[in-house]
């Protein structure tokens, strides 16, 4: 059978899919809670699979094999082994969060400091935080519609925005439910890859042999030589400098243990007990998951030392799929990619329009707003926020892991010290948090705006030698400790 007929059979079978269990919340929602939280109600099966989905992006399933592609084992001191600290301190937060009857993490900050402004301001960083991080998702998504059905990039992303908009109308119910499907997708579409791969490669001994003997150009006319050992050593033999490394944990790590996607799966969980195995549960998932990109990547630069006809390191997934894997099966392994962004891209949409409606809208200009009125402005905003993603994605940045690190720093830069600074120290004070979130952001963005640190390693690793996240989060902690402190002692005179 021709491959653009299989392609489709698959593609079609899978918007089945998901239509089918997307319209699982429509009827369920009856008030704002249930539209955000599912009700405090999801079990221990969907919170795993809404946890996994809504992590797994399309930042790990095409730009985390490209990268291990490129440069080899020193991705995962990049990208993996931060997301993997940062779920240790959100399994910190997770009883904490449900001593809260809240729906948003904003929402935390009003009553703990007693402050509608910080709740406001933590609302706006949610807006333009998950709408540059849904254009990887949509990016992500165009990459592979185009391969699959040989389609334009644009016709291409224009399909991924009908697919989110339709699985968040019906809130995190029709969310956690499309996530379950997309989460089993994910785990086996990226173990069907490996298998394949490690199979042509001849083991992972073989692997690992044949990496370490890569003396070439990744891809063909970028410039960029792989040296010989480079894919097995922990810095590329130089070529990702370790305070890079070292530093991108502010950025991924501590971005992931503060970001609303993770602390509201907590919330909606049933209870404190499935909250915390969620999370364990979810982690080991994905160790293997994550074991799975590091043999699609590092086997698959074994099978091909150098790639043809490839612009950016995000190409690369799809591009093995069709020359190295090429079977019956590649449809599914590239559906499986699309589950990566459709099921991350849902979830920061929900999130985005509770950001203006609820921390922003409610909180500060229309506090009686009746809920179906709130319920409606919700899905007015999902189509407003998912818009202006796919207006941005049009034109998408290249090196999805790279951007979506910057962004994940601006929330470490500005939720993590109001946050767990909150929970766990008393004399945290409005003044203190308010300072943080400010004197952090205002400082990551001058380190990033001005280009300060900006390196241009070789020319497919442009980045800051120094994460911005650090200055940022540094900044944040002085301006929350010393100014709390100030103020604590100013209220006790």
């Amino acid at each position: 059978m021709n491959k653009s007929i299989i392609y489709l059979l698959y593609f079609t079978f899978y918007t089945i899919l998901i239509l089918w269990f997307g319209k699982f919340g429509f009827d369920r929602v009856k008030n704002i809670r249930d539209f955000y939280v599912a009700g405090n109600s999801l079990g221990l099966f969907t919170s795993i699979c809404t946890f996994g989905g809504t992590w797994f992006s399309a930042a790990s399933m095409l730009g985390l094999t490209g990268s291990l592609y490129v440069f080899g084992y020193s991705s995962v001191l990049y990208s993996v082994i931060p997301w993997f600290l940062g779920a240790l301190l959100i399994v910190i937060l997770s009883g904490k969060f449900k001593e809260y009857s809240i729906v948003t993490i904003p929402e935390f900050f009003r009553i703990r400091y007693n402050s509608q402004l910080l709740q406001a301001m933590g609302g706006f960083i949610i807006i333009i935080g998950y709408i540059l991080y849904i254009v990887i998702q949509i990016r992500g998504f165009g990459i592979v519609m185009t391969r699959l059905l040989n389609i334009p990039y644009t016709l291409s992303i224009f399909l991924v925005y009908l697919f989110i908009l339709y699985t968040t109308f019906g809130g995190l119910y029709s969310v956690a439910r499309t996530d379950a499907v997309n989460f089993i997708l994910i785990i086996l579409g990226s173990a069907a890859a490996a298998l394949f791969i490690l199979t042509e490669v001849g083991g992972i001994t073989a692997m690992h042999k044949g990496a370490a003997a890569i003396n070439s150009e990744a891809l063909k006319g970028s410039g960029f030589y792989t040296p010989k050992g480079a894919m097995l050593d922990p810095f590329t033999k130089g070529l990702q400098p370790p305070i890079l490394l070292g530093t991108s944990f502010f950025g991924w790590g501590l971005g992931l243990a503060t970001n609303p996607q993770y602390a509201i799966r907590i919330i909606s969980a049933k209870d404190r007990r499935t909250a915390s195995s969620m999370i364990g549960i979810t982690v080991l998932v994905l160790m293997v998951i994550y074991c799975s990109c590091i043999i699609i990547g590092i086997g698959s630069r074994v099978l091909i030392p150098t790639a043809q006809g490839i612009a950016s390191v995000d190409e690369i997934f799809p591009y093995i799929i069709e020359n190295v894997i090429d079977s019956p099966f590649s449809g599914f392994i590239l559906i499986s990619i699309i589950a990566a962004a459709i099921s991350t891209a849902n979830s920061q949409l929900l999130i985005l329009a509770s950001g203006f409606c609820y921390d922003i809208y409610k909180n500060v200009i229309n506090r009686d707003i009746n809920e179906e009125k709130f319920l409606n402005l919700n899905r007015i905003l999902i189509c407003i926020g998912g818009t202006l993603s796919l207006i941005l994605a049009i034109k998408p940045p290249e090196g999805l892991l790279v951007f979506g690190g910057h962004i994940w720093g601006i929330f470490a830069s500005t939720f993590l010290l109001p946050l767990f600074g909150g929970v766990f120290w008393q004399k945290a004070t409005r003044e203190g948090a308010i300072g943080s979130f400010v004197g952090g952001l205002a400082a990551y963005m001058t380190f990033y705006l001005l280009k300060i640190g900006y390196v241009e390693f070789n020319p497919l690793s442009r980045d800051y030698i120094i994460h911005p996240a650090l200055p940022g989060v540094l900044t944040s902690g002085i301006f929350f400790i010393t100014i709390s402190l100030l103020t604590d002692n100013l209220k006790k005179a």
